[in-house]
């Protein structure tokens, strides 16, 4: 006999049909940039793409974990501009962002 668990269950707990995703992304610095270069960094990609998309940023400049705000999930879309932004700022260099994952579960 197998267990079901309810809509409500699956939904509080962000299973099956209500799973988030997000994802990660890195980089690093063309250069040593003090702490207060990297804290304006961090305002722009907030003002300029995490903002505006309603996306939540966990981490840092040099690398972290974007996922929706709120409730929902991340779209290609969204890491395009993350990291169309990311390439396009010459303080940073080896910009990695990763595929979609499961933002509760991975």
């Amino acid at each position: 006999m197998s267990k079901r668990r309810s809509p409500r269950l699956l939904k509080k707990l962000k299973l099956g049909e209500f799973k988030e995703y997000g994802f990660a992304f890195s980089a690093d610095f063309t250069k040593d940039i003090d702490m207060e270069a990297q804290e304006q960094l961090v305002i722009s990609l907030l003002d300029d793409v995490i903002q505006p998309r309603k996306l939540a940023l966990g981490g840092w400049i040099d690398g972290g974990f974007v996922t929706k705000w709120k409730n929902g999930s991340t779209t290609e879309d969204d890491k395009k501009a993350v990291e169309d932004w990311l390439k396009s700022n010459k303080a940073l260099k080896d910009v990695e962002v990763g595929q979609l994952v499961d933002a509760w579960y991975e």
